[in-house]
């Protein structure tokens, strides 16, 4: 199965990803179908090809948790939104009075 995913880019003691298209079964950091944009977590930019994205899950391409959040947080597309799940805060914040 098909699924697009982050793949390291190797910069030194820097983190850089591009989010890949790969098999499922294979290591993402090498043998890769398509390249759909990068994700650089220390400046917080993200390039993507959302249209692209869109077309390969209507043909039955899956999509990591992370890579999905990314995506949502960029489109706003609820199609985006089904393949992972928000995480519920139970912990009050330290200001609140008690």
């Amino acid at each position: 199965m098909l699924t697009i995913r982050l793949a390291r880019a190797w910069k030194h003691k820097s983190p850089f990803f591009r989010i890949v298209l790969t098999e499922s079964t294979k290591p993402a950091q090498s043998w890769y179908k398509d390249v759909l944009g990068f994700f650089d977590p220390i400046n917080h930019k993200i390039e993507v090809d959302v249209e692209k994205a869109k077309q390969l899950i209507k043909n039955w391409v899956g999509l990591s948790e992370r890579v999905a959040k990314l995506l949502y947080n960029q489109s706003k597309d609820e199609l985006f939104k089904k393949f992972y799940t928000e995480a519920v805060r139970t912990r009050k914040p330290r200001n609140e009075e008690k």
